[in-house]
């Protein structure tokens, strides 16, 4: 459909009856994103052509019995997406033509979309009998009693500490701690250049947020890498640039193409325990990665949120480029939600000062009060030294969960790219070219929760990928379920 001539016959397909059978017994979504899903379910399935116009906010809003607010909130996160686009004057429109999931032998309307698999990750229902795909550790793993003490601490302070806003960098003394703990992998950070934010989530919101401000903006980005941080990046209108990661860190070769025809300013990567597959950049790439942001002009974000999962005697053999570049161009991210609670959203940045001075604007504008309690907590957990045997206590744990995992994959065919000796995941390819997207949904509906590969990445190449969470793997009822799915297979 020429763009000058919008359609004045909206489709009728989107209603309530639409919305009521997206969500299974399982999801918990939102009706902001059960309307995302929704519309893109449709487009997929073919309903909803290219070029072709939605109902505006009011019609859809009455069609599903929703407000107003709601629908234009999911039409946002379409166009965020690249699923809409928004047309001034004339309405929203399909910007993308729809493909069915590959390698399903199912109609594209019946199978799950990538969307549809984060979310549930991220929000995963109550009464699942397992979740293998989860990013979080097991909560009987968690330091409860030690967690306790620190809440209780917090809570016989005075509570003048917390009448006042919190210090726009976090608290003081917290600081002080990430201070000593920043040394121990080579980075020399004065206070001053350490802010403590709500998470990692948040720290890369306020990158975003307060040097990332043009739409259509190239950044680069990992590939396969962490869906969440792909969704926010997209979600702020940036256009994300893919470099495939190899067993030792980002391709060299893609890294510098793109930075000679495209000039971006950012590259979000991780150097230790990456997600989904828990690899390192080796010294040597971590060496020439900075020469290439130094020849242009690059920042590079380093997410090391898995850092503590890493034992204290593999810190010599792998390179973080904070410590290489001592935060001149690379800023680095930080978070105790793996180790110590996924709900006590604590993380941290370090950066230059001008960066640093750039971050505070945005936080103060944006999240004034802080997260006061939560600091006070990881200052009791951090500074009494039950943090450091909890991790040791971690790392021992997922060092005996792993190598069962990888030889039960093995035994089913599974294959790696590489053996992780250290972290969360396993990062294996599925036997016979089985589509990991079909198979996690035919273990879904048994309440097993996986995590396939299209999840991780924007390119071909991953349909067969599978992330295990070794944690939640070992003794999990969902590898045996899927050994009999693979094994149905192959007799058929």
């Amino acid at each position: 459909m020429p763009r000058g001539r919008p359609s004045h016959h909206p489709v009728i397909t989107l209603n309530k009856q639409a919305l009521d059978q997206v969500a299974s017994p399982h999801d918990r979504l939102s009706l902001v994103d059960r309307i995302f899903d929704m519309v893109v379910a449709q487009i997929r399935a073919g309903k909803l052509a290219a070029g072709q116009r939605l109902h505006s906010v009011r019609q859809l809003s009455d069609a599903c019995e929703v407000s107003r607010d709601t629908v234009a909130r999911a039409y946002d996160k379409l166009v965020a997406h690249g699923h809409l686009e928004s047309r001034p004057g004339s309405g929203f429109f399909v910007k993308l033509k729809g493909r069915p999931a590959r390698g399903v032998t199912e109609s594209a309307s019946s199978q799950p979309l990538p969307e549809w698999w984060r979310f549930r990750l991220v929000q995963p229902a109550v009464g699942l009998e397992s979740g293998t795909g989860l990013g979080s550790l097991p909560p009987e793993w968690l330091d409860e009693e030690g967690l306790g003490k620190a809440l209780r601490a917090v809570a016989r302070a005075s509570v003048r500490n917390l009448i006042g806003y919190n210090d726009v960098q976090g608290y003081l003394p917290l600081r002080q701690q990430l201070q000593a703990k920043l040394r121990d992998v080579q980075i020399d950070a004065p206070v001053s250049r350490i802010m403590v934010t709500s998470g990692a989530t948040h720290a890369i919101q306020l990158i975003v947020q307060s040097m990332l401000r043009t739409v259509g903006e190239p950044v680069l980005v990992e590939d396969p890498g962490p869906f969440l941080l792909r969704d926010r990046l997209m979600a702020s209108g940036l256009e994300l640039l893919t470099v495939p990661r190899d067993a030792d860190g980002p391709n060299l070769e893609a890294l510098r193409a793109y930075c000679i025809q495209h000039r971006p300013r950012f590259f979000f990567c991780s150097s230790v325990l990456h997600s989904p597959t828990s690899g390192h950049i080796s010294p040597h790439k971590a060496f020439q990665i900075l020469r290439l942001a130094e020849e242009f002009d690059l920042t590079i974000v380093e997410d090391d949120s898995y850092s503590d999962l890493l034992p204290p005697a593999d810190a010599t053999a792998v390179t973080r480029m904070a410590s290489l570049d001592q935060l001149n161009r690379v800023i680095y991210v930080g978070s105790f939600s793996k180790t110590i609670a996924p709900g006590m959203r604590v993380g941290y940045v370090c950066a230059n000062a001008k960066v640093i001075e750039w971050l505070q604007v945005y936080r103060t504008v944006g999240d004034i009060a802080g997260t006061s309690v939560n600091e006070r907590v990881v200052y009791q957990l951090l500074s009494q030294g039950g943090y450091r045997h909890h991790c040791a206590q971690l790392r021992s744990r997922l060092d005996e969960c792993r190598q069962p995992v990888i030889d039960q994959l093995g035994a089913m065919g599974c294959t790696f790219e590489q053996r992780p000796n250290a972290g969360m995941y396993v990062w294996a390819t599925l036997p016979g070219q089985v589509n990991a997207m079909a198979l996690a949904d035919a273990l879904f509906k048994d309440g097993h929760l996986m995590a396939p590969g299209e999840l991780f990445s924007r390119t071909n190449g991953y349909e067969s990928k599978m992330r295990f969470n070794v944690s939640r793997t070992q003794g999990s009822p969902a590898l045996p379920a899927m050994g009999r799915l693979l094994e149905a297979r192959r007799k058929a």
